[in-house]
């Protein structure tokens, strides 16, 4: 009895094993990936920083800040800070699905590649993703992001947050090493170490450890323009620049330098016919104004070599980014460093828009000197910094800077009833509705813990 048993079921495995080997594959869809190589991986993190650094999350910040204005629909109501969850609903899939999901499956690829500079170049990526939804959200999911063990990720403090990425970077410093930054996506004669450097040297501010910033504005050892780890335009359908895009060929009029309110601060501080012209003896701002400003006075500069030209690059991180924070955390301890970093950033100006920018000295910080506020000459020098940071740097690192400053050079408060620009960007509402652990709403007007 057992024999025939036993025979029974050795036919029907061998049946079995016919049967798949004649359905094998049918139901596989050639066209339905389940799996992709690191290098495709890897390049998708790097599209993605361009949907944080140059896209919506910074249109917002620039209106935040006033460096430009919304104007028409739905960016007349931003500009005057009125938001919703759902606003920045996509904002968090760009960073948390779209970012650190690929930058962490790159990653483990690499490692598992044994490939170090891979590697190291995938957790920088990460690191960018996490600092930056910190920066703009406040406590987020850190460590328990992408771990199936937690569907519902826990909230971590921004500062434990910010502390973990400034950590992260500088490993991926060390795996990365001197492979080269310039790719497909990006134009820079950087390292991917000077990267992660100038990267540190944001957080680092941001956590209000000047020190350590100021080493790692240093270690990232940006000399020139070149430097710059800027986004790579073309003429080419889809790769124009993304203020191009918006402006040009998908929302004309919703962003300008004329804001529903009033013509931006920025544009102000540039032009020498209004009351708040930063330009003085040694400076001449109207080549930059003309950069910045198209020839209406109202609109972004879309012409070729402007701002927003069709193939002008954009910077994630800068030249002047990096040389103002080693002037800002310079002052009071060695005043010559910080000047000599303001002057090398008036200095690439000067080349770069065929205006004067003739070098500062501290006797023009000191009493009697044309920038001299009246209190010191650390804060004359503090003020000139801050203010050439903003009309240097577009975007996500000047709303880091208004914030943390408590608004030191005097952003107009646009929307009603606040004294204070948008203290962060609110959680979204897919956030909110879909994980257990979300700690609850919190009002975009409340400072996200390093600015308290």
């Amino acid at each position: 009895m057992k024999r025939i048993i036993y025979s029974f079921i050795i036919l029907l495995m061998i049946g079995f094993q016919s049967c798949e080997d004649v359905v094998e594959g049918l139901n596989n869809d050639p066209n339905n990936f389940t799996d992709a190589p690191l290098n495709l991986v890897l390049n998708h993190a790097n599209l993605n920083v361009v949907a944080i650094a140059e896209a919506h999350p910074t249109r917002l910040a620039t209106m935040f800040t006033d460096q430009f204005g919304g104007f028409d629909r739905q960016y007349g109501t931003l500009n005057i800070y009125s938001t919703l969850q759902t606003d920045y609903d996509e904002i968090w899939e760009d960073l948390f699905q779209r970012g650190i999901s690929q930058a962490q499956i790159a990653k483990q690829k690499a490692q598992d590649l044994g490939n170090a500079q891979l590697e190291g170049q995938a957790q920088i990526l990460e690191a960018y993703f996490f600092g930056e939804a910190a920066l703009l959200f406040g406590d987020i999911p850190f460590s328990q992001v992408n771990n199936p063990d937690f569907l519902d990720p826990e909230f971590e403090s921004q500062v434990t947050v910010l502390n973990s990425v400034v950590s992260l970077l500088q490993e991926g410093a060390t795996l990365a090493g001197t492979s080269s930054a310039d790719n497909n996506v990006f134009n820079t004669s950087s390292s991917w170490a000077q990267i992660a450097n100038a990267l540190r040297a944001r957080y680092l501010l941001a956590l209000g450890n000047n020190a350590d910033a100021l080493s790692a504005a240093q270690a990232a050892n940006f000399t020139s323009k070149a430097n710059d780890w800027e986004i790579v335009h073309t003429t080419t359908n889809y790769a124009e620049n993304l203020f191009y895009q918006f402006q040009v060929e998908q929302r004309q009029d919703y962003l300008k330098v004329l804001g529903s309110l009033d013509f931006s601060y920025m544009s102000k501080l540039l032009n020498s016919t209004a009351a708040e012209y930063k330009g003085n003896s040694k400076t001449d701002e109207s080549g930059r104004y003309a950069y910045y400003v198209a020839t209406n006075g109202e609109d972004l500069n879309t012409s070729l070599g402007g701002f927003a030209g069709i193939d002008t690059n954009f910077p994630v991180v800068s030249y002047e980014e990096v040389q103002l924070i080693i002037a800002e955390t310079s002052i009071g301890s060695n005043n010559t460093a910080a000047l000599n970093a303001l002057n090398a950033v008036r200095a690439s100006h000067a080349a770069m828009f065929s205006s004067q920018y003739d070098a500062y000295v501290i006797a023009d910080f000191q009493p009697g000197g044309e920038l001299y506020d009246g209190s010191s000459t650390n804060s004359s020098l503090m003020m000139e910094i801050m203010l050439e940071k903003y009309c240097s740097v577009i975007g996500l690192p000047t709303y880091s800077d208004v914030r943390r400053t408590d608004n030191m050079i005097n952003v107009p408060i646009k929307g009603t009833g606040t004294t204070v620009i948008p203290q962060r960007f609110l959680y979204p509402q897919t956030e909110s509705a879909s994980n257990e652990n979300f700690p609850g709403v919190v009002d975009q007007y409340t400072p996200t813990p390093v600015n308290q």
